[in-house]
């Protein structure tokens, strides 16, 4: 087992960002490495099942009230501890500056507000460091300089944002790309939809459609598949089956404890439901989650054949329909809490590379909950996320999950998130169509319309940037 200990100097703004809860190392190849992690006084232990060197990540609070993921550069084992806050300042000014280096040998047009900002990290940073006899100073200096360079990142974006965008927009004034919702049901406030969406992801559950072995209910997809070839919306379907959790029929049960039984309800269930909505629906999500699983106790490679043999299913019906696969949680935080082998990319890699034909990737980037903490990332994070998986050169999709509102945190700071998230995918060229996974949560503060059904300042966001950039 390896160990790679920490001094913490400011433990209180540890506590702030979640405490000990989601931290895990980031090794070279993209596996996650997660890690049991004490806090014992001032001293952070971190015991991993691996000893190589990698990236330490956790939740890291700013100034604004916000927190956000941070890493370290690449840390190997040792007797001595490491400073936590001189390392995180260390990762941080380091991906800012080689993501500056690449963006501006590309053409990015700097500014001198964002070169002042990045000096200024630069010099709290080396205060810092040369300061390390004194670690109260030392530490102020580190935190300091990480604030300036998560300040620097998101002038950095918008700067990239801002160029992209203008240069997307002098071959087209509006951006082809889709923004749509996912919904259950027709919306009763219509109007709001069709202001801000020309998109739907029809939602389709097994158990609902299915309670009864061989009696189907499909009379409220049928509403809602009308509702919206009527109204001109593009559709997709799904997700058909979600291997993150167990969302079988009750009577399924007693056919699920063999794999070969699985497979074949499952590929008939899929067959059923793309015949009946042949030439309505030709874009289909089939299959979400396969990457992390959690349902019916199926290894990793057993996911990796269930969905084999499931979109071999839709191939032999339809072989020209659209399929898509869901990736949930791209960081891969899931790899700390499951046993699972493969990154998420990986994970997608092998399943391409065993012959699967997958027309898009739907990269869901719903917030994972730990308590009352949401592990938030910034623009650039996002960025270096769509550009690793644009290597596979097919479309990408969006999914975001509207967050509610943390603790001490207002509204527009949430916006100003979604908003960052919005533009930076608007800016990227794989990416065709954006999604909402929420029209009105059940989770207080989350969602797209407040508990009286009336617009929230995030939808308002949202069709002011339709305007703008759409259509």
């Amino acid at each position: 087992m390896g160990v790679i200990q920490f001094h913490v100097q400011r433990p209180d703004l540890l506590a702030r960002a979640g405490g000990c809860s989601m931290m895990d190392f980031l090794m070279y190849d993209g596996r996650i490495s997660p890690a049991e992690v004490t806090l014992q006084g001032d001293r952070l232990i971190c015991r991993r099942s691996v000893s190589e060197s990698g990236q330490f990540r956790l939740s890291w609070p700013r100034f604004n009230g916000s927190s956000q993921v941070v890493h370290s550069t690449s840390l190997r084992e040792q007797p001595d501890p490491y400073e936590l806050e001189l390392e995180l300042a260390r990762g941080q000014l380091s991906r800012l500056r080689n993501q500056f280096s690449i963006w501006h040998g590309s053409g990015l047009q700097s500014s001198a507000k964002l070169d002042e900002l990045i000096r200024e990290s630069h010099r709290s940073f080396r205060a810092a460091a040369l300061r390390a006899e004194v670690p109260e100073t030392s530490a102020a200096a580190a935190v300091l300089s990480m604030e300036l360079s998560a300040q620097a990142a998101d002038m950095l974006c918008e700067h990239y944002v801002t160029q992209r965008i203008e240069f997307r927009r002098q071959r087209a004034a509006r951006i082809p790309v889709l923004l749509g919702c996912h919904l259950n049901q027709i919306p009763q406030q219509e109007s709001e939809f069709l202001r801000t969406f020309n998109a739907i992801q029809v939602a389709v559950d097994w158990n609902a459609i299915e309670s009864e072995e061989g009696q189907h209910a499909w009379e409220r997809i049928d509403a809602l598949v009308d509702w919206a070839q009527e109204r001109r919306l593009f559709m997709t379907g799904g997700p058909l089956l979600d291997l993150t959790r167990n969302g079988l029929p009750a009577w399924m049960q007693r056919w699920s404890r063999t794999r070969q039984n699985l497979q074949s309800f499952a590929a008939d269930f899929v067959e059923t439901v793309l015949g009946r909505y042949l030439g309505r629906i030709r874009h289909w999500e089939v299959i979400t989650g396969a990457n992390r699983g959690g349902a019916f106790g199926m290894s990793e490679e057993e996911r990796i054949s269930f969905t084999s043999a499931v979109l071999s299913a839709v191939r032999g019906l339809d072989d020209t329909v659209q399929v898509s696969l869901r990736v949930v949680q791209p960081w891969g935080e899931y790899l700390g809490e499951v046993p699972c082998n493969l990154s998420p990319i990986q994970f997608f890699d092998t399943l391409r590379r065993c012959g699967i034909r997958i027309g898009e990737v739907n990269l869901d980037l719903r917030l994972p909950q730990s308590g009352s903490q949401f592990l938030r990332r910034d623009s650039l994070s996002l960025s270096q996320l769509i550009d690793h998986w644009s290597l596979f050169q097919i479309p990408l999709n969006i999914m975001i999950t509207v967050p509610p509102l943390l603790q001490d945190e207002d509204a527009q700071t949430r916006n100003d998130w979604l908003r960052s998230v919005m533009l930076m995918c608007l800016s990227k060229e794989r990416v065709t169509g954006i999604w909402l996974s929420d029209w009105q949560s059940e989770v207080p503060g989350a969602g797209l319309l407040d508990s009286d059904g009336q617009p929230d300042s995030s939808l308002q966001l949202l069709q002011k940037l339709n305007r703008e950039f759409l259509w």
